[in-house]
């Protein structure tokens, strides 16, 4: 009797034992301690990324970001809304780009203008846990980074496509960037086909007229958008630009040039270039072929990735209307 009494016992402790097992091995698979075989990179909270000076240990997956570096718009193009940002108007450094006031609305921060020194205690009181920073801001680094992490973006505002493959990168969001720019640059062959089916081979300029100077542009920016997304022939006359992407001209250097066809950049008709004779003589201007922005629209879009993506339609639907045949 006291044997089957011993063995009743034992059976009743397997079964514990095993109801136990099953148990923990639930609670693993619901989301519980990981399995001792799950990949370490995984697992780890944080990473080290390398950045314009060194290397930088980073959130693995940062959850509030404070952009000064001028990314933001590439941060929601990636499907990351930051906590702050400083991709403000550069005329007016504490209110939000249109499509910036349009995609993030009131639930962000604003630190200022990204070309600028930016507020250190509007960053500190964001709470953020990563920050980017641009070449503007490398004075305050120190101060920065002892708030958080702080990764140096080595591009500036000009130099778009490569600041976005940094961040990208940084952020381990390379597949998300590079579906993003497949979009844009698709689309911007069809309107590029869509265009020349009525401009053939017709020449195209960038100008930028203030009431201080001219400007002709080659690179950066909306001269981007039209030689190398769009890649629209380029005017004959346009010199080499210098680093902001353009060249600094006068009337008389513009008496050269004489394209088919003008973007012009200008906040008013009141500036150096409009109602010259030299301007009233451009092919261009005769035959009705200038479309104009403005150049705060410029300052404000053409360098990012939301922006690029609107302008870009703005532009080839005003090429489009002006050329129906």
């Amino acid at each position: 009797m006291a044997k089957r009494k011993q063995g009743w016992i034992a059976g009743l402790l397997g079964l514990a034992l095993l109801v136990g097992g099953c148990s923990q091995a639930a609670d693993n698979s619901a989301g519980g301690q990981a399995p001792a075989d799950k990949p370490a990179a995984q697992t780890a909270e944080t990473r080290t990324v390398k950045d314009a000076a060194g290397e930088v240990t980073i959130p693995a997956n940062p959850q509030r970001i404070a952009d000064v570096s001028g990314s933001t718009e590439e941060l929601l193009a990636l499907g990351i809304r930051p906590v702050l940002t400083a991709n403000s108007q550069y005329e007016s450094p504490m209110d939000l780009t249109p499509i910036l006031q349009k995609e993030l609305g009131k639930d962000v921060t604003v630190a200022g203008w990204f070309q600028n020194e930016v507020s250190v205690e509007a960053i500190a009181a964001a709470n953020p846990d990563l920050i980017l920073v641009g070449p503007a801001q490398e004075k305050i680094y120190e101060q920065l980074n002892k708030i958080a992490p702080t990764v140096r973006v080595p591009y500036g505002f000009n130099a778009f496509r490569e600041r976005f493959d940094f961040v990208a990168n940084t952020l381990g969001k390379k597949q998300q960037m590079d579906e993003w720019l497949k979009a844009y640059d698709d689309h911007a062959k069809q309107l590029h086909d869509q265009i020349v089916a009525t401009t053939k081979e017709e020449s195209f300029a960038v100008i930028e007229a203030t009431q201080k100077g001219i400007r002709l542009y080659a690179k950066t920016g909306l001269a981007d958008m039209i030689f190398s997304d769009l890649k629209l022939p380029k005017a004959a006359g346009i010199p080499e630009p210098d680093p902001w992407g353009g060249k600094e001209t006068d009337l008389e250097g513009l008496s050269t040039l004489n394209p088919d066809h003008i973007v012009l950049l200008a906040d008013s008709e009141h500036n150096v270039l409009e109602d010259t004779a030299i301007w009233n003589n451009m092919k261009a201007k005769k035959n009705g072929k200038v479309y104009r922005v403005t150049t705060k629209q410029s300052y404000n879009e053409a360098f990012f990735a939301l922006g690029k993506k609107a302008m870009i339609e703005q532009v080839a639907a005003d090429i489009l209307q002006k050329n129906q045949k």
